[in-house]
């Protein structure tokens, strides 16, 4: 079995996640079916995951994955999937299955004893920014103004598990920083740095946990950030619209059609950047003001910290958590004959 999920080559958390959990929580004689594929965590229930060329002649199932960063599969409908539980009610919309609609099957590695930190003295308020937040951002250095950890999401994931174990808050703009800290019963407070965070996912999630998605915003931690921030909300057609704030459930499922309706695949692919000796010059010249940009950062850090921080209700949580072993044991069922 050939597990699906988004590949950073620099690492990333969430996806990483991946690579360990099925491992972890399925007998090995799943992963010996060469006929069958697994959509598990991340945003990729896209065409450019589920085309021919990885289905053709294959067992597709799905568990715990969301749609809302790309076009749906141009396959779907598809009766020949296996739909085993999806992240959220805005991705079972879309899917026109609501009634799949469970959690992120992130939420798993509670009953992943192996992986999970033991007995981590929490004490730390960490902070957790997305994959795309971290080059050429003062983040990490705004953290040590403000007294707090900074756990970078290129980090190996045992490494970042430790980090998110040791901490009593979490602050986060990563949102499987929010469904671990959550899945470890420890409070976090979302945020977002960056308008390329898009509120489907998070509002897919949050949903399905029945809570609201009401991140604070957060001032960009170095001068490059500012002017990167200010490049997106002026040229990026699909995330320029974008409004980090709570909304509908219609106004999400319209916001997504009109951004993937007709768009192709292709287009969500980055764009050419500046030259290496045009960004090496405008790095440098940026760089003059990180001191002031860092600073203001720390301040809003330990503001958000100080806000009211979020955690599931045990009851729902243990819930979610029940539906998704119900799904993991159809998965192992439909593959260990």
């Amino acid at each position: 079995m050939q597990v699906l999920y988004y590949r950073s080559p620099n690492g990333n958390f969430g996806d990483d996640l991946n690579a360990v959990l099925w491992r972890d929580i399925l007998p090995k004689a799943c992963f010996e079916a060469d006929d069958a594929v697994l959509l598990g965590i991340g945003s990729i229930f896209r065409e450019d995951y589920l085309g021919k060329p990885t289905t053709e002649n294959k067992r597709v199932f799905v568990l715990g994955s969301g749609a809302g960063t790309g076009p749906l599969p141009a396959q779907w409908p598809n009766d020949r999937w296996s739909i085993l539980a999806v992240r959220g009610p805005l991705t079972g919309r879309l899917l026109g299955l609501p009634q799949a609609a469970v959690t992120d099957s992130a939420a798993l590695l509670s009953i992943a004893r192996d992986l999970l930190p033991i007995d981590a003295e929490r004490r730390d308020i960490v902070f957790f920014p997305h994959y795309n937040s971290v080059q050429f951002s003062g983040w990490k250095e705004a953290c040590a103004l403000a007294g707090f950890v900074y756990a970078d999401p290129h980090w190996p994931v045992d490494r970042v598990l430790r980090m998110l174990g040791g901490a009593r808050l979490v602050v986060t703009e990563a949102m499987h920083g929010a469904i671990v800290a959550d899945t470890l019963r420890i409070p976090w407070v979302p945020v977002v740095c960056s308008p390329a965070i898009l509120p489907f996912k998070w509002s897919d999630w949050t949903r399905s946990v029945e809570l609201a998605y009401r991140p604070r915003l957060l001032p960009p931690s170095s001068g490059w950030e500012a002017l990167k921030h200010l490049k997106i909300r002026l040229t990026d057609r699909v995330h320029a619209r974008s409004k980090n704030a709570a909304e509908e459930d219609q106004d999400l499922i319209d916001d997504f059609h009109r951004r993937f309706g007709n768009i192709a695949v292709e287009d969500l692919h980055p764009k050419p950047a500046l030259n290496a000796s045009k960004k090496s010059a405008v790095r440098a010249m940026t760089a003059l003001f990180d001191p002031i940009f860092q600073a203001r950062a720390a301040n809003a850090l330990i503001a958000a910290a100080k806000s009211d921080a979020y955690l599931s209700d045990d009851r729902i949580f243990a819930n979610r958590v029940d539906r998704l072993q119900d799904a993991l044991e159809r998965l192992r069922r439909a593959i260990v004959t």
